[in-house]
């Protein structure tokens, strides 16, 4: 069975986190991003992967290689991916595909058993399956309405708030029929969302929704990275491994730490959670609360980490407080007692002096 990983976005919304790393690569609990993805795809019955690479693809081809290490092969998809769009990208691909096969987004958290969606896909004799997610606010995603049987009535990108008719939203996991792309023109711009899916529709093409109420994250957005961060200490996303009833007993009383490997600890205060990446230094008296800090940082004696996300390679001094929603970008130098207000992304390689204040806008 074949898949392909869609990871070639530049992963905007992240910044400053993806400028010297794509979106998949990530850390999460200290594995990248795509490799949950991987894992759930070799799990699902998947033996060869098609990898659509674009920005800072060398990262990605990289640390995956030939896919050995998973028990899968990995084959990359390079050129115009991105110009293409997710459907004309894909058919690039589709010429070595004879059979049913999954499109998956390399960003997606998710408990969804994948092999159920392929049976439910293959039970209705579907063109297309769309993995479907209810959420709150449907205005971020492509939304759809479907029938008793699961088929697809109507379908609209990122409506407009007011004018949401659903909120069964696109979970970016899809199955397919090689025979889908024959609608998919060659060499120009064409989506999933704002166009494949809607041109099958108008065809009266057989395109199905799969509701899904298992967990799901797109990790859009840091909020959205912490909030996953904390479902997994929650036990509300699984991840391979991980003791979440254990993590979860520690969070309740008075805070859970995962860290990476070489860690230097000096009893810091946790509230919350906190999980810290290889060879990262925390001195006395610290406290972190909901907050994640990538590999080689370093926090002086005294500093305050309160729902952020501090890079790679970070140095904050001395009684630094760094303040909720707050993002600190790689190879960052924060002087003593410097305070970083809310919801405040420092770029990466920023230098910010001692004792000073940076404010949101």
């Amino acid at each position: 069975m074949r898949a392909v990983v869609l990871a070639g976005g530049k992963g905007t919304r992240l910044l400053p986190l993806t400028v010297y790393r794509p979106k998949p690569m990530i850390p999460f609990f200290n594995r990248p991003l795509m490799e949950y993805t991987i894992e759930s795809l070799v799990k699902a019955g998947v033996d060869e992967i098609y990898v659509l690479v674009g920005y800072l693809k060398e990262r990605i081809v990289g640390y995956f290689g030939d896919g050995s290490r998973w028990g899968v092969r990995i084959r990359y998809s390079n050129g115009d991916n991105v110009k293409l769009g997710t459907a004309g990208a894909t058919k690039k691909v589709v010429r070595n595909v004879d059979d049913t096969f999954f499109v998956v987004s390399s960003d997606v958290l998710t408990n969804l058993d994948l092999r159920a969606l392929y049976e439910y896909h293959k039970k209705k004799k579907a063109l297309a399956t769309i993995a479907l997610s209810r959420v709150e606010d449907p205005t971020q995603y492509g939304i759809a309405v479907i029938n008793g049987e699961g088929r697809i009535l109507r379908f609209k990108e990122k409506p407009k708030p007011g004018k949401a008719f659903s909120n069964l939203v696109n979970a970016g996991i899809y199955v397919f029929e090689p025979d889908a792309f024959d609608l998919v023109p060659k060499g120009r711009s064409f989506d999933f969302s704002r166009d494949l899916f809607l041109l099958m529709l108008e065809n009266d093409l057989p395109l199905y929704g799969f509701p899904f109420g298992d967990y799901w994250n797109d990790v859009g957005r840091p909020s959205s990275y912490l909030q996953a961060t904390e479902d997994v200490f929650i036990a509300r996303l699984r991840l391979p491994g991980m003791r979440t009833g254990v993590l979860k007993g520690n969070l309740e009383h008075g805070g859970a730490i995962v860290t990476g490997s070489r860690c230097v600890l000096r009893r810091p205060e946790i509230r919350g959670f906190a999980v810290l990446g290889d060879d990262v230094e925390i001195g006395r008296n610290v406290k972190i609360e909901r907050s994640v800090i990538f590999p080689g940082a370093v926090i002086e004696e005294g500093a305050e980490v309160r729902e952020a996300i501090i890079g790679e390679n970070v140095h904050i001094g001395r009684g630094v407080v760094i303040q909720p929603g707050s993002v600190i970008g790689d190879n960052t130098l924060i002087e003593d007692f410097s305070k970083i207000g809310s919801n405040v992304k420092i770029w990466v390689e920023s230098r910010i002096g001692k004792e000073s204040i940076i404010l949101p806008d």
